[in-house]
């Protein structure tokens, strides 16, 4: 069903007789209007739509005369129907396009009115076919009598019985009603010529013809003057219906004088083509804008047809071309009737381009909604995973984790929106828990670090001021502050290094003024680091070995390089100064290797002791 689902009519003549009348004053079976025509006109707009689905019905079902007579209240009814229909039609559409990705397919509601018009539709034909029957019995009809009146013109006998005749001929014709439109010149003329032959051969009862063309006379003077006074009429339609009606009687009524016919007939005349003129002027302008009105409704369909979603993955592109057909529909609500053999081509061209739109965009809803109900699923998994990673304290590894699922969020596409913000809401509740906690112990260390800063800065104060001379406790008070050190924790990063070489002089200084050997100094320095090591995690001391072990093993290749660039120089005249420099060299890294080799001999006791 269309969102336009419409029937445009326009009041105009159901066929050519209305317009051909402008240029034949005597076509007999021109519509006509009649008491039974004459009625109440009745404001349909506040009636809703099975009202007036019910009241065409009741019209349709008790109309026992022409369907004619009802002609204006159903077409009236058959627009109010549609125009309730369409915007009933564009509410839905309208709320199912602010649904967006939500939104569900909708039935649209069935058109109640079309059964009941088929059967208004199917009434008129048959009337029209019966009218056509009709027409032609009409016709015989009316050349019997043309017959009999050639028959009094040519041979009359009896002036008076004659003259009866005629008037009894005359009353006849008026009760006969239209013949086929083809004819209806040349009937019209023949009667009129013979009515006219007669009168002017009677030679006889005078007083009788006089009579009745005085009668005659009177009776087109007042058509005359009504025609005339249509001119008044700002109706143009219902002026020509009146004429049509005037034109009617002018034909059942008899001749006038000779004298008199040609006079009477130009007035009238003149009175009838003011007529046609405003009609043919009225009708010349609405089908100049019809026309106007196809070439504005056939751009609509051109620019709905060729209109492209920009990216038919995307929701926002098919809202976009939503947003953008709603507003041609609109457009073309706003535009006039198209000429009516054009207007429901047009129509359906344009339905159906709008609806092709329709279709595609609910298949595209359809196949979105099965794609977020499993991006649903996938969301709810990550959030499930959040919330188990929340109250980790491993800050790196867990927010590298974090970071990888919120990463993976962002590449799900979206989820049902009835579910788009409750989703969110957890997963972000256990994002930001965790990175809240971690902040939280952060801001915490980064106080302690300072405080840890701090503490190290007075201990150096405390290691320059340590006395030596004349102590003998200098080397344990000296270990003891070595091991103070050791036990502050971390400071912050950016003094780190800083703070390490002003402890690395200091204790430099103070291993020159114990005046020890320096491995040896070395090596108790680094047992009681070991020790303290050990108190922190016997992770810390493996790892110290692991790295000590890499030193060793590059010393190692140094020394082999040395070595062998020994034996290089060893073959070279004059290199004696080489060599000797070359050598220091290799006792140098021996000296620091074995160092090494017996810090990780203390590192192994240590272990064995703390086992």
């Amino acid at each position: 069903m269309s969102t336009l689902e419409e029937k445009e009519t326009l009041t105009q003549p159901e066929n050519a007789q209305e317009t051909a009348a402008s240029d034949n004053l005597f076509a007999e079976n021109e519509t006509v209007m009649t008491d039974a025509e004459v009625h109440e006109i009745v404001d349909y707009s506040s009636f809703s739509e099975a009202e007036l689905v019910e009241k065409a019905r009741t019209l349709i079902t008790e109309c026992k005369g022409s369907v004619s007579a009802i002609k204006r209240d159903i077409e009236d009814i058959k627009s109010c129907y549609y125009k309730s229909y369409n915007q009933n039609i564009d509410k839905i559409r309208s709320e199912q396009a602010e649904g967006g990705e939500n939104a569900e397919p909708v039935e649209l509601p069935a058109d109640e009115f079309k059964s009941v018009y088929v059967v208004y539709q199917r009434r008129k034909k048959e009337e029209q076919a019966q009218k056509e029957a009709e027409m032609e019995k009409n016709l015989t009809a009316k050349l019997a009598l043309i017959d009999r009146l050639k028959e009094l013109a040519q041979n009359s006998k009896d002036a008076r019985q004659d003259f009866n005749a005629c008037r009894e001929i005359q009353n006849e014709w008026k009760n006969i009603g239209a013949v086929p439109q083809a004819k209806a010149d040349e009937v019209n003329g023949n009667y009129k010529l013979w009515i006219e032959t007669f009168y002017d051969s009677l030679s006889a009862a005078n007083e009788l013809r006089d009579l009745d063309f005085r009668k005659n006379l009177e009776e087109k003077i007042s058509i005359c003057e009504l025609a005339e006074g249509l001119a008044e009429n700002k109706d143009v339609v219902d002026s020509f219906r009146k004429l049509q009606y005037y034109h009617e009687r002018w034909k059942e009524i008899g001749p006038v004088a000779r004298e008199k016919r040609e006079e009477l007939w130009e007035r009238f005349k003149e009175a009838t083509a003011a007529v046609n003129k405003r009609h043919r002027e009225y009708f010349e302008q609405i089908h100049a804008k019809e026309e106007q009105n196809l070439v504005e409704k056939t751009k609509l369909c051109e620019e709905v047809e060729n209109a492209k979603v920009e990216n038919e993955e995307s929701f926002d592109c098919w809202q976009k071309m939503t947003d953008f057909i709603v507003a041609k529909q609109e457009e073309w609500r706003k535009i006039g009737f198209a000429p009516k053999k054009d207007n429901d081509k047009i129509y359906e061209r344009f339905r159906a381009a709008c609806d092709k739109f329709f279709v595609a965009k609910n298949e595209f809803f359809k196949k979105m909604k099965e794609t977020q109900s499993e991006n649903l699923k996938k969301k709810i998994s990550l959030c499930e995973i959040a919330e188990s990673l929340k109250d980790s304290k491993d800050w790196k590894e867990t927010t590298n984790k974090f970071v990888e699922i919120q990463k993976e969020w962002k590449t799900i596409g979206p989820v049902p929106r009835k579910n788009s913000d409750a989703v969110w809401k957890r997963f972000l509740a256990a994002c930001d828990y965790f990175f809240e906690q971690k902040e939280a112990d952060f801001a915490s260390r980064k106080s302690e670090e300072s405080v840890n800063l701090e503490k190290k800065k007075d201990l150096i104060e405390r290691i320059k001021s340590l006395q030596i001379e004349g102590n003998d406790n200098a080397f344990a008070d000296f270990k003891k502050l070595l091991a103070e050190w050791n036990s502050i924790g971390h400071v912050p990063f950016k003094e780190k290094d800083n703070i390490y070489k002003k402890y690395k002089s200091t204790i430099d200084e103070v291993f020159d003024k114990l005046n020890k050997d320096r491995s040896i100094n070395r090596l108790d320095f680094f047992k009681t680091n070991i020790e303290t090591l050990a108190s922190q995690g016997m992770a810390k001391v493996n790892n110290e070995r692991k790295r000590l072990q890499k030193l060793v093993e590059n010393f190692n290749s140094e020394i082999a390089t040395a070595e062998n660039n020994i034996g290089f120089f060893s073959k070279s005249k004059g290199a004696s100064p080489l060599l000797d420099g070359m050598k220091k060299k290799i006792s140098k890294l021996k000296d620091e290797r074995n160092l090494l080799l017996e810090k990780i001999r203390l590192i192994d006791e240590t272990t064995e002791e703390l086992n």
